[in-house]
C-alpha cells in the first residue's frame, strides 16, 4: 500500500450498522488505540532474575473525533444525542484509500474546545469502543 494523507478522510454513523451516514466537517480523528494490559507474576526465586508476565485483557481503546462544530449540523447533533442516550451505535473511518476501521462504541465525552477570537469554533467527541473493531476495506 502507497503512502497517503490524511485529506479526504471521511467519518461515518450508524444506528445499526446497516446504513452508515457521513458525518461533515470533520477537523482530525485519532483513531482507534488498543492496548493488552499485562499480569505481572511474583516469584521468590525467578529464573534469571525476571519477573515473569503473563498476556491479560485487550482495552480496545477510543476514538477522538475533532469537529468544526455547526450546531445545526445533523450528524453533529446526533453524536451529542449519542452521547446523552448511552447506547452503543456503530462508526466508520474510511481513509482515502478505501480502507479504515468499523467499530461500535459509546460516546462517552462531547466537549466544545475552547473558544477564540482567532480559532474555528470546534468540539470533540471520545467514543470508548465496546468490542473489537474491524480494519479492512470499506466499499461505499
Amino acid at each position: 500500500m502507497a503512502e497517503i494523507t490524511g485529506l479526504r478522510t471521511k467519518f461515518y454513523r450508524s444506528e445499526d450498522g446497516t446504513l452508515f451516514t457521513e458525518i461533515a466537517q470533520i477537523a482530525s480523528i485519532q483513531p482507534p488505540q488498543p492496548e493488552r494490559e499485562v499480569a505481572e507474576v511474583d516469584e521468590l526465586d525467578p529464573p534469571g532474575d525476571v519477573r515473569k508476565k503473563l498476556a491479560g485483557l485487550i482495552d480496545a481503546g477510543e476514538v477522538v473525533v475533532t469537529l468544526n462544530f455547526d450546531p445545526t449540523n445533523e450528524g453533529h447533533l446526533a453524536l451529542e444525542q449519542d452521547f446523552r442516550d448511552a447506547a452503543p451505535k456503530q462508526y466508520r473511518i474510511k481513509l482515502p484509500n478505501d480502507w479504515g476501521w468499523t467499530f461500535t462504541g459509546i460516546v462517552t465525552a462531547y466537549q466544545p474546545q475552547e473558544i477564540s477570537s482567532g480559532d474555528v469554533v470546534q468540539a470533540q467527541v471520545t467514543i470508548t469502543l465496546t468490542g473489537v473493531y474491524q480494519f479492512g476495506q470499506i466499499t461505499p
